[in-house]
């Protein structure tokens, strides 16, 4: 008997240390396969880079149309894939672009009727939301970023956050992220969460690209000349330089002076420090899969002649290669899945041929 329970404990015993020795190994293996992973990422963005500088030497207009736009098929790589996209930062609004209003009254860009600036644009698109709107929107975000501590009748500075549930400093600076517009009294999570697919917070003031665009900023930066604008758009882009911009608006809206047939309007209702034919930021999502190891990588890249492609910042996470078959997709997954149902914002866009061929509507953060 003693000698069935001694076999039956060394039984158990190596049965442990096997247990553990596959354990060590699998940890090894993937540890292994996540560093592989990680490096075959990094390889991506170098090439992302070189794409961008290359398309930069060419010309200095960005639509979907060129080679930068196009999503990167799934490459197989050592061991595993590769796949991933470059999306446009400057065809949505960049809420760091209220920093212009430090030396520019708003007040009066919204009481004129005609004239479209980042203040209108942004309360445009808080309405195509349906996201209730007034003066407090707009001046809570430039009492958030610029440098003093004084507000007017509807600003916000650190004594309007005193006493709130969630303690809040005015950091009287530029946003971080798009989600830091939830912390700002007049603005709900589930508002900010609406608007993240058209927002970003990009290091200083930036003019939207007319190029790339999507249906709501367009709407959002058509003012009074509404549906006409965005036709007038659509049919004329991709514009090679905002002088093509501005005759296209100023033929297909009839904003010609009629005194001086030379002299249009456009370029005083669209200025040139709202709107642009070229983008200098970007981000990078890429997707590397070696055996059980998938990482995400997600990067903000900078764009300039005179110092080439600066990545400002990189998210790297490690994802779950193995889960349960109901699992949801990740943003990389549903752009590539045959089985692709595009939301009515995608089919819009379709219809309107202006679908951007890579990370269309993917989340900004």
């Amino acid at each position: 008997m003693s000698a069935i329970i001694l076999v039956f404990a060394v039984s158990l015993i190596l049965s442990n240390i096997f247990y553990r020795h596959q354990i060590d190994v699998s940890q090894a293996a993937r540890s292994l396969h996540s560093d592989q992973a990680f490096l075959i990422a990094l390889s991506g963005e170098g090439w992302a880079t070189e794409l961008l500088f290359e398309d930069l030497k060419e010309n200095n207009t960005d639509h979907y149309g060129e080679v930068w736009a196009q999503a990167l098929p799934l490459l197989p790589v050592e061991g595993g894939t590769l796949t991933g996209c470059l999306s446009d930062l400057q065809a949505g609004f960049n809420l760091n672009s209220f920093k212009y209003y430090d030396n520019s009254p708003m007040q009066a860009e919204l009481d004129d009727f005609e004239k479209v600036g980042f203040a209108k644009v942004w309360l445009n698109l808080l309405e195509i939301m349906q996201i209730p709107i007034n003066p407090g929107r707009v001046y809570t975000i430039k009492d958030w970023i610029d440098s003093d501590n004084s507000s007017g009748s509807w600003g916000a500075e650190q004594a309007d956050y005193e006493g709130l549930d969630t303690s809040v400093i005015v950091h009287n600076d530029l946003f971080a992220t798009p989600t830091e517009l939830a912390s700002l009294v007049n603005y709900k999570i589930e508002e900010v969460d609406l608007l993240i697919p058209w927002i970003s917070a990009l290091p200083f003031q930036t003019s939207i690209n007319i190029n790339t665009a999507s249906l709501e900023i367009l709407q959002s930066l058509s003012g009074s000349h509404g549906q006409a604008f965005i036709e007038a758009v659509i049919t004329g882009r991709p514009f090679n330089d905002l002088n093509s911009f501005y005759t296209q608006m100023n033929d297909y809206l009839a904003l010609w002076d009629p005194v001086k047939p030379e002299v249009g309007r456009a370029n005083l209702i669209w200025p040139q420090h709202l709107i642009s034919v070229g983008s200098d930021f970007f981000k990078l999502y890429l997707e590397a899969e070696i055996g059980d190891a998938k990482m995400e990588l997600v990067s903000i890249l900078h764009r300039t002649k005179s110092s080439g492609i600066n990545v400002i910042s990189r998210d790297v996470r490690l994802l779950p290669a193995l889960l349960p078959p109901q699992r949801p997709k990740s943003e990389i997954e549903k752009l590539f899945s045959d089985d692709i149902t595009l939301n009515s914002n995608q089919q819009n866009f379709q219809e309107t041929n202006i679908i951007q061929p890579a990370c269309l509507m993917m989340e900004y953060e």
